[in-house]
C-alpha cells in the first residue's frame, strides 16, 4: 500500500496541512525507503506510545523493517498497548543512514532525549499536533487544530490507505482518548468523535481499552495521589492550584515517575480553578512543570517564557530555575491573565 502511485483519496474535511501534496510527498518518501525508526518524547504519555506504536504497526503491516524507540523506554502504565514489547530505549549506537526517522508526537527536538541528540541527526520527518512545533524536519505534517497526533496520523493512513488493523486501531483509539481526557477536552469535535467510532469499526474496543487506561492502576500510585493531596496550593481566591512532586513522595509512596500521569486532573476538578499546574525536579537537575488551563488563560504563552510549548490549554517546560522560584513566577504570570 505504501508504493501505491495512485491519485489520493484526499478528502475536504482535512485541514489545510494535510495538502494533497504534502500527502504525496510523505507516500513517495516512505515508498522509497524499506527501513523505519519511529520516535517520540520523553516522558512519553498515551497519546507518544500510541502514536508510536501505531504508526510502527501500520508500517511493519506493510512489510516495512520498523524500530521503535524512546529516550525512556516502555513504561509499565501503557505496556497493553499492542506491539508494546517491540518498544526499546533509544540506544547509543546510531541507526543506518538509509533509515528513514519519524518523530511523533514531539514539538521540540531536544525532547527526543540526549542520546537521540547525540546521534547529531535531525528526524526525516516530524508528524504533531502541537502548535509550538516549529517544523524542524525535512517534511513535516502539524496540525494544531487536532486534539492528538494519533488523530493526524489516522488522517493520514485513511488518506494514503495504509493498513488500519485492530491492533493499529486500539493504538490510536488510545492516543486519542487519553489527549482528549476521554472526549471532554475543548478540542474535541465531532472529527474526533467519528474517528474514534472508526476506529473502533476497525477493532479497538473502547471498554477494555478503557480499562486499561484507567482501572488497573498499582496501589502506589494511590499513595502517590494521597502525598500529593496533602501537599495541595491555591491562590488568588482559588483559581489557581498546584502540586510538588518531590523525591520523599516517590520514596513513601513506592510509585514511579510514569504514575503521575493524570494527577494535575483532580486539581482541575475543582470548580473555581482556572490554571493548575504541578512541578517536580528531575534527575538531571531541571525543574519540570506541565499546566493546564479551563480557557481562561493561555498557558502555551507563560510556557513560551521559559522556552517550553505546547497548547493554548496545556504545556509544559523545562527549566534551571529553582522549584520555589518557577513556582512564584508561574503564580505571577498566571494572576496576569486572569480577570480582577
Amino acid at each position: 500500500m505504501l508504493d501505491n502511485a495512485s491519485p489520493l483519496p484526499y478528502s475536504l474535511k482535512f485541514s489545510a496541512m494535510f495538502s494533497p501534496d504534502l500527502l504525496a510527498s510523505l507516500r513517495d518518501l516512505c515508498a522509497r525507503h524499506q527501513r523505519f525508526l519511529v520516535i517520540s518524547h520523553l516522558r512519553p504519555d498515551g497519546d507518544a506510545y500510541g502514536s508510536t506504536l501505531g504508526l510502527a504497526l501500520s508500517l511493519r503491516a506493510a512489510g516495512k523493517d520498523v524500530t521503535v524507540v524512546n529516550a525512556d523506554g516502555m513504561g509499565a502504565q501503557f505496556e497493553f498497548l499492542p506491539g508494546s514489547q517491540t518498544l526499546t530505549a533509544t540506544a547509543a549506537v546510531p541507526p543506518e543512514a538509509d533509515r528513514l526517522i519519524i518523530a511523533v508526537d514531539c514539538a521540540d527536538p531536544k525532547r527526543l532525549g540526549s542520546v537521540f541528540e547525540s546521534w547529531k541527526r535531525l528526524p526525516d520527518v516530524n508528524i504533531d499536533h502541537h502548535i509550538s512545533n516549529p517544523g524542524y524536519a525535512a517534511l513535516n505534517i502539524i496540525d494544531p487544530n487536532s486534539p492528538a497526533t494519533a488523530q493526524v496520523l489516522y488522517e493520514i493512513l485513511t488518506a494514503l490507505q495504509w493498513p488500519l488493523t485492530a491492533e493499529v486501531a486500539a493504538n490510536l483509539y488510545v492516543g486519542i482518548m487519553t489527549d482528549t481526557g476521554c472526549f471532554r477536552y475543548r478540542q474535541t469535535t465531532a472529527r474526533t468523535l467519528e474517528i474514534a467510532a472508526r476506529l473502533v469499526e476497525a477493532g479497538a474496543n473502547p471498554t477494555d481499552l478503557a480499562e486499561s487506561c484507567y482501572q488497573s492502576f498499582r496501589a502506589e500510585r494511590l499513595r502517590l495521589m494521597r502525598e500529593v493531596l496533602n501537599a495541595l496550593h491555591f491562590a488568588n481566591r482559588d483559581r489557581i492550584a498546584w502540586f510538588s512532586l518531590t523525591p520523599e513522595m516517590y520514596a513513601r509512596s513506592g510509585a514511579t515517575a510514569d504514575e503521575t500521569e493524570g494527577l494535575i486532573e483532580y486539581l482541575q476538578a475543582v470548580r473555581t480553578v482556572e490554571v493548575a499546574f504541578l512541578l517536580e525536579i528531575m534527575a538531571d537537575g531541571m525543574t519540570r512543570a506541565s499546566l493546564r488551563s479551563r480557557g481562561t488563560v493561555d498557558v502555551q504563552k507563560i510556557c513560551a517564557t521559559f522556552g517550553g510549548g505546547g497548547h493554548r490549554l496545556a504545556a509544559g517546560l523545562r527549566t534551571r530555575l529553582e522549584p520555589a522560584v518557577l513556582e512564584k513566577k508561574l503564580v505571577d504570570l498566571i494572576a496576569e491573565q486572569l480577570p480582577a
